[in-house]
C-alpha cells in the first residue's frame, strides 16, 4: 500500500516547485502525507458493490415537468447594473484581452 512507502521523493518534489525545506519539514509533511495516502487507502477498501440502475438511486419518476412559456426581461433590465451599457443596441463593452 502506498501509505506505508516512506520513500516517496518530499524533497525532489519540493524541489521542482522550488521550495526549500528544512528536514524537520520534510520529515513533517513524509509523515502527513502518508496518513494521507493512508486514507486514500482506507476508502479504495471499501466494498460498495454495483450501483442499482435507473431512477431508483434517487427515487425520482422517469416524468418531467412541462415546459412553460415565462416573460423574460427587458434588454433595460438585463443590463441595468452592467458596467459602460451605453448607446444602442444596448451593449455592454469589455476591456481587450487577447493580442494587441
Amino acid at each position: 500500500m502506498p501509505a506505508e512507502r516512506e520513500d516517496f521523493p518530499v524533497v525532489r518534489v519540493a524541489a521542482l516547485a522550488r521550495l526549500r525545506l528544512s528536514p524537520a519539514e520534510s520529515a513533517l509533511y513524509q509523515e502527513q502525507l502518508g496518513r494521507i495516502l493512508s486514507f486514500f487507502g482506507q476508502v479504495a477498501a471499501v466494498d460498495v458493490g454495483a450501483p442499482p440502475a435507473g431512477p431508483a438511486i434517487t427515487g425520482a419518476s422517469a416524468t418531467e415537468r412541462p415546459d412553460a412559456v415565462c416573460p423574460s426581461l427587458s434588454s433595460e433590465a438585463a443590463l441595468a447594473n452592467a458596467p459602460d451599457a451605453a448607446g444602442l443596441p444596448r451593449l455592454v463593452r469589455v476591456p481587450k484581452v487577447l493580442g494587441p
